[in-house]
């Protein structure tokens, strides 16, 4: 980003925060990180209680990044955008843009830009996507998107109910997939190693190593996430009375069908299956 900027990095103690405080700096941003506890050149802040130092510093910011969790953002993002210049802009990294939505609302005037990196912290931005949804858009004259474009990123433009309709698929509806494949097996089961039984308890226990309110979070908190786990029934539903019903050509077409969900070409994705499968030896 062109010229020297000030930016604010609440949650820079945090894997997120701290990797958008490092890649801000390296733009030449002026940076300020800020967490609940503080940190080696992080200052100790609570974003629900701030105090009359960190309000100047959010009144001379231009941009401002909630690496938080959810419900931080939510409760604290009209706070923030109050304090904030007209001129700035204020970027929240929510995973389920309706309850943020509502939380914001229309407070203050500055600009404010939801993202969801579709990544964790730690790994290459290069080839990795990130959705930007534009909530107001802000007088800030860089270039949020440019920016992020020339770190590597793949932008994926969209509104905040579709960003939350696609995050109920690609969220809810998954882990819900994983968790009741894990929930309905046996132990024992694992003794058959097969790659794609391998593959499936490793998603199993990443969510199982897990903090159990984050997942809560995503099934409770997305608006969509009931209908994407209803439809995950219906079609087990379904897949079960073609079974029962002995109908080889049901099955065959219910195969046929599912290719035209798969988002990209079936060779492609079988061959990185089979990659993937060819590592985990």
């Amino acid at each position: 980003m062109a010229n020297t900027k000030r930016a604010i990095v609440f949650g820079a103690a945090g894997g997120m925060g701290r990797m958008f405080l490092d890649r801000l700096e390296s733009a030449g941003f002026e940076t300020l990180g800020a967490d609940l506890n503080g940190g080696e050149g992080i200052v100790a802040t609570d974003l629900t209680a701030l105090d009359q130092e960190m309000r100047q510093a959010l009144k001379a910011a231009d941009l401002v990044i909630l690496s938080v969790p959810d419900a931080i953002a939510c409760k604290t993002a009209a706070s923030v955008a109050r304090a904030m210049s007209p001129q700035a802009m204020l970027v929240d990294c929510t995973s389920v843009k309706a309850p943020y939505v509502e939380a914001v609302g229309q407070a203050a005037r500055c600009g404010l830009v939801s993202i969801n990196p579709l990544f964790g912290p730690g790994l290459d931005w290069t080839g990795n996507s990130i959705v930007i949804t534009v909530l107001r858009t802000p007088d800030y004259p860089e270039d949020l998107t440019g920016f992020l474009e020339r770190s590597g990123l793949n932008i994926i433009p969209l509104d905040a109910e579709r960003h939350d309709r696609l995050a109920a698929e690609a969220q809810a509806q998954l882990h819900a997939t994983i968790l009741g494949f894990i929930a309905s097996v046996s132990a024992d089961g694992a003794l058959f190693n097969t790659p794609p039984n391998r593959v499936m308890r490793m998603l199993a226990a990443r969510i199982l190593s897990g903090e159990a309110h984050v997942y809560w979070k995503i099934q409770a908190s997305n608006p969509f996430a009931g209908e994407a786990r209803r439809k995950l029934i219906a079609s087990l539903q379904a897949f079960d009375e073609v079974c029962e019903a002995g109908d080889a050509k049901a099955f065959a077409d219910m195969l046929a069908g599912a290719r035209g969900n798969l988002g990209a070409p079936l060779p492609d994705l079988s061959a990185q299956c089979v990659k993937v499968f060819g590592s985990l030896d």
